[in-house]
């Protein structure tokens, strides 16, 4: 995701180092943002709360590969995304079971770890292109789940301005992943794109 400040870079290289305080530290940082992200597409409260856990979980088993030069909410984001989206994946498949016998859909680990790498990048290149100003803002509330009121008196300007900032934003991250979204990708960027639209 975009350049992280100093703080989570500071985080991140003492949580791949084994760092339980840094990892708190993150959670806190984070948690709100994730879980929000979670909830607007599971819908229920018990396994959004479960997803989370599972995000966090995931992102210590996972601390000595992820990219210090990216930030740690990126890579909280589409990990939270894709375990939101295979958990409604089941409960489809478990519908359709139930229903219509047994129906067998293969899961495809490496399939799904190509897909997490593109839709990251991808974000991560979208977000980068963005203005300093609305990137900043984007990040606040888009990641850190910071409100419009919160970001605004953090950089300083008035809560219209954030609002517009982040809707030219949604909109400018929208369009250019649409614009540079390959059709044998292994994931469709349109869910992703939903996803990031909902404010």
């Amino acid at each position: 995701m975009p350049t992280p400040p100093n703080e989570d870079i500071r985080l991140s290289t003492l949580l791949s180092r084994d760092d339980v305080a840094a990892f708190n530290a993150l959670y806190y940082k984070y948690q709100r943002a994730v879980f929000s992200n979670i909830f607007k597409l599971v819908q229920q409260q018990q396994a959004a709360e479960d997803i989370l856990q599972d995000v966090f979980a995931s992102l210590w088993i996972n601390r000595k590969k992820i990219d210090h030069e990216k930030a740690v909410g990126g890579w909280l984001f589409v990990v939270s995304y894709n375990k939101a989206i295979k958990f409604l994946n089941r409960n489809v498949r478990e519908r359709i079971g139930v229903h219509e016998g047994a129906v067998e859909i293969a899961e495809d680990p490496e399939g799904d770890l190509q897909a997490l790498e593109y839709q990251y990048h991808l974000i991560n290149e979208a977000i980068e292109s963005l203005p300093p100003k609305k990137k900043r803002v984007f990040i606040l509330c888009k990641l850190e789940g910071k409100t419009y009121e919160e970001a605004a008196l953090a950089l300083g300007i008035s809560p219209h301005t954030v609002k517009e900032y982040v809707s030219f934003s949604l909109k400018f991250v929208k369009e250019y992943s649409l614009s540079r979204h390959t059709l044998n990708a292994p994931l469709s960027m349109s869910l992703l794109i939903v996803f990031m639209h909902h404010c």
